[in-house]
């Protein structure tokens, strides 16, 4: 079992995954902290891009929020800094320095709830690394005032845990939600749908870092911001009519320029990329057996052009949805689905040409002899996906599998990597030098990589990924005691190949 007083002694000084540490040089950022604490600077980190192969690097327990919330922890690598969020704060770890971390407050003053809080995004602002993240929030008011809903957007800056900029936009929902989101990963705009009243309960936010500003887009919701250019969802007026439509909306302005041809029975925003905008678009052939045509929609960000994707037949005459799309944040696009019926038809994967919009390759299970993988992340080529038995990679411009590299083993190893055996494609790569559950690798306190005896062991497909490595969100395991105290686990491996 895990040393429970040690751990807890970890989970005080990590707190939230980077936590509200305080040290004698720490500084106040924006309502953040951060350390720069006299411990010995770590071996350099080894980059590769994009990764292939990895090894435990890091384990940084995320303790639970102190009030309920909707959504749990959620993490990404932004550069070189695994960071992590949750209702209350956003906290960071620079994994190539144990000495520096940070926390940012989602909300410093005591008259406003946090609601919810989306998954952290990894932008460029000009020129730095910033990870970007939404909240729902509730301002309580002062006296007779009414609560009001509002939607707070944080850029922060990673390296130094500075806020550069928040905007709080007020909607009519007195506790938004957070639905699909979209980012410009070159500019760091975000747009976001939030829930209003009226005639046009989609409303998007959108918000620019550059000029501090957020304005309202009603009725859409964003598959893409690029550019200040919107690409979105139009709902259709009721199930059985075919008026949905997308749209190319202004940001700055909130005022929609173009509508898309054709218009469907409905449109789900799926993801947004520099090039083009991504949806799955489904019509009814008949609404009271449920039979249905579908098509992944690519929509040319600057000409609104459309390239329309009829997903491949499945045994089943009817379609069926699910879809969601990964972006390697190059040139490549990747979706998955199911074509069947009642959404538990054939597992479906397809893969794009981002220059284009067009199809470049796909498979499904109907097809071959390869089953369609559950993607997690994509980057610079290189598709990172889970099956049954293990994570595997994948060619994110042909499909193929990919081989991977050794890593180099235990947190104690080198951090160059190793030059052995090259494993077949797809297969998995081990893990040597595993802690039990009653032994702590020897520097898990005292090198700044969290609390290793938090990791469970084993490696799960990444969730985030940078040249660097990638991080992923672990359940707790070992002592109750401990485990108790956590919302999970932010799990960094590094890049060994």
């Amino acid at each position: 079992m895990v040393a429970t007083t040690a751990v807890t002694a970890a989970l005080i000084l990590l707190a939230g995954c980077g936590g509200d540490k305080k040290s004698g040089s720490g500084s106040d950022n924006n309502s953040g902290q951060s350390t720069t604490s006299a411990s010995p600077t770590a071996p350099s980190v080894p980059t590769f891009d994009p990764p292939k192969a990895f090894a435990i690097g890091a384990a940084y327990p995320v303790l639970k929020t102190t009030q309920y919330s909707y959504t749990g922890a959620a993490m990404a690598l932004v550069g070189k800094v695994a960071v992590a969020g949750t209702i209350q704060s956003l906290a960071g770890h620079d994994v190539t320095d144990p000495s520096k971390s940070w926390s940012v407050q989602a909300a410093p003053a005591s008259t406003t709830k946090v609601n919810r809080a989306v998954q952290p995004k990894a932008v460029k602002v000009d020129g730095k690394d910033v990870a970007v993240v939404v909240y729902s929030e509730t301002d309580k008011g002062n006296g007779t005032q009414k609560p009001q809903g509002l939607v707070v957007i944080q850029w922060i800056d990673v390296s130094t845990g500075d806020k550069l900029a928040e905007t709080s936009t007020k909607t009519t929902d007195d506790e938004p939600s957070l639905g699909n989101v979209a980012y410009d990963v070159d500019s760091g705009q975000v747009a976001i749908v939030t829930s209003g009243k009226g005639p046009s309960p989609d409303v998007t936010v959108f918000a620019d870092p550059a000029t501090k500003k957020a304005t309202l887009v009603p009725g859409i919701s964003p598959a893409a911001v690029h550019g200040g250019v919107i690409a979105g969802a139009k709902s259709a007026k009721t199930d059985r009519s075919d008026d949905a439509a997308m749209v190319l909306a202004d940001g700055p302005s909130g005022k929609i320029t173009k509508q898309l041809a054709p218009l469907q029975t409905m449109f789900k925003p799926l993801l947004g990329t520099g090039k083009h905008a991504y949806f799955y678009g489904m019509k009814y052939v008949n609404y009271d057996a449920g039979t249905e045509t579908s098509a992944i929609y690519a929509v040319d960000l600057s000409t609104g052009a459309v390239v329309a994707t009829p997903p491949p037949p499945a045994k089943d005459s009817t379609q069926a949805g699910g879809w969601s799309c990964f972006w390697d944040q190059a040139t490549a696009v990747a979706c998955t689905g199911k074509t069947g019926s009642n959404n538990n038809g054939t597992d479906t994967i397809i893969g794009f040409d981002d220059a284009t919009g067009k199809k470049t390759w796909g498979f499904s299970n109907d097809s071959g002899n390869r089953n369609v993988p559950d993607v997690t992340a994509a980057f610079h080529g290189v598709l990172y996906a889970k099956t049954e038995a293990q994570p595997v990679l994948m060619d994110a411009k042909t499909g193929a599998d990919l081989p991977s590299a050794a890593p180099s083993g235990s947190p104690s190893a080198s951090d160059s990597p190793s030059t052995g055996d090259t494993p077949s494609g797809g297969d998995s790569p081990s893990v040597g030098a595993t802690p039990s559950d009653g032994s702590t690798p020897s520097d898990s306190r005292t090198s700044g990589n969290g609390d290793l005896a938090l990791w469970d062991g084993s490696l799960a497909s990444p969730e985030s990924v940078s040249q660097y490595g990638a991080v992923y969100k672990q359940q707790p395991h070992g002592d109750y005691s401990v485990t108790n105290e956590l919302d999970s686990v932010c799990v960094f491996i590094k890049a060994t190949g």
